[in-house]
């Protein structure tokens, strides 16, 4: 028997992911001006889950697989095409109208409408100011809430395949499918030409974004797992109080004491509504 209460595991994998899900955006922000949104999001997500498969395979061979129905496969891969192919892509895109910390802060409705939609259809309980044009503001916050709302069905639709499957094969079957679906599309039919172009320095950051890839994505599907939809989902969505200091460090975006300020009463506004 584990020491850890099972909440309490997913709760520390659901926060774990934030701060892993802030630098993997913040890297993918700094990979901006190489790869459109769809490419990096496609590179990032087919490394991450060749690695995956690798260890799966490696350690517990195809068992894993063998043993999943069609209707958890078709929830593992319906699930991570809304979530991965979609959300990450429309997140990642409006990095670039409103810079990272904001992006992530207009995302954050995610948790209180997955919270919402567990209630009813998995029985938990439920207890601006921008210095850009407002035509990119508007586009960065549609982009932004697009990603939250796919992200929350999503979630809904992964969290009853978790019963059948552990988190790790999971993601080694749910992030080549969005790596797959992504490079047939033609945002992103350049991606392999770009990888062999990029300089060496560009090279490192793919590598470095596809292991944290790997290991932020099994953290998350961890905290659905165990600790349930709604209660993941809010401590994940800390992910901005990790991103404000690393965009002000790494990206130059200003951190001021009001941005900081909202952004937490946003996050703790949100939990309390998910209490």
């Amino acid at each position: 028997m584990s020491a850890i209460p099972e909440s309490s595991l997913g709760a520390a994998c659901a926060l774990l992911s934030a701060g892993t899900w802030a630098v993997i955006s913040l890297l993918v922000r700094r990979l901006a001006g190489t790869f459109n949104s769809a490419t990096v999001n496609a590179i990032r997500a087919t490394a991450g889950g060749v690695l995956l498969l690798a260890w799966v395979l490696a350690t517990a061979g195809t068992a894993p697989f063998r043993g999943i129905t069609a209707y958890d496969l078709l929830l593992l891969t319906s699930s991570v095409i809304l979530a991965g192919c979609l959300g990450d892509t429309v997140f990642f895109e409006s990095t670039r109208f409103l810079g990272l910390a904001r992006a992530m802060t207009a995302s954050m409705p995610s948790p209180l409408l997955a919270a919402l939609l567990a209630a009813p259809l998995l029985g938990e309980p439920v207890t601006p100011a921008h210095s850009g044009a407002p035509n990119r503001l508007w586009l960065g916050l549609g982009t932004a809430t697009l990603a939250s709302a796919a992200w929350a069905v999503s979630a809904i639709m992964l969290k009853p395949a978790l019963n059948a499957v552990d988190s790790t094969t999971a993601q080694a079957i749910r992030l080549p499918v969005t790596g797959l679906v992504l490079l047939a599309t033609p945002w992103a039919w350049g991606a392999l030409g770009a990888v062999r172009a990029a300089a060496p320095d560009t090279g490192k950051i793919l590598a470095l974004l596809a292991a944290l890839t790997a290991v932020s994505s099994v953290l998350f599907v961890m905290g659905i797992k165990h600790a349930g939809v709604g209660v993941a989902t809010v401590l994940s969505a800390t992910s901005p109080m990790f991103a404000i200091p690393l965009g002000a460090l790494y990206l130059g975006e200003r951190m001021t004491v009001t941005v900081a300020l909202g952004t937490a009463l946003t996050v703790a506004g949100i939990a309390v509504l998910n209490l």
